[in-house]
């Protein structure tokens, strides 16, 4: 089965993107929510980034403390690049794992990997496809959604790759600014979607 990617900067709005797909039909994996089904408590991930962390970063129910362990690893670079190393090889694995279990109704599956690029997982996918807006729309709609300041998601979005980077090394967008409706999500989802279909012999 043809593996799309689906990428793009915090907050641009890939879940919105990857759900209109879904809606769709096409099966969708998302990497955020298997590397935190992967932190929880019982799996080796979870051991492992205890181990190299510490036990000062878990809750009093044993859980990961994301807010300080976030806070840790954007306030030295080394601490972040250790953390991927422990993340980037599990998740990959659970992914390649859920990928074969998955049904080929369309042709295709979504992955949605925030930091697609930033992993080096661009060559495993055909093609990637980038949500995109404006960096300020990003910083309003984080701030908003997540309740962090203004310099927290600046911090996060400085540790990405710039939006022109990620847009040069896509070979799709979606543009998802503060002026795209849903009308204009929904069609640019729905041509994509029936190009992949043609491409895949299911259109």
């Amino acid at each position: 089965m043809r593996r799309v990617g689906l990428t793009g900067g915090i907050g641009c709005g890939k879940s919105r993107v990857a759900g209109l797909f879904a809606s769709l039909g096409v099966p969708v994996l998302d990497a955020d929510r298997i590397t935190r089904e992967l932190q929880e408590p019982g799996h080796e991930l979870h051991a492992e980034i205890v181990r190299h962390f510490g036990p000062g970063l878990l809750d009093t129910r044993g859980r990961l403390d994301r807010g300080a362990l976030r806070a840790r690893v954007f306030a030295h670079p080394k601490e972040r690049q250790a953390l991927e190393a422990l993340v980037h090889p599990a998740v990959h694995a659970e992914l390649e794992r859920r990928l074969r279990d998955l049904p080929d109704a369309n042709g295709y599956a979504l992955i949605v990997v925030p930091l697609l690029f930033e992993a080096g997982w661009e060559h495993e996918f055909d093609p990637v496809i980038v949500v995109d807006c404006e960096p300020e729309e990003q910083l309003e709609r984080v701030t908003h959604r997540d309740g962090r300041t203004p310099a927290e998601v600046q911090a996060i979005m400085d540790c990405q790759l710039s939006p022109d980077e990620r847009r040069r090394r896509g070979d799709r967008v979606i543009t998802n600014n503060r002026t795209t409706t849903d009308e204009d999500l929904r069609r640019q989802v729905s041509d994509l979607h029936n190009q992949l279909r043609a491409v895949t012999g299911n259109g």
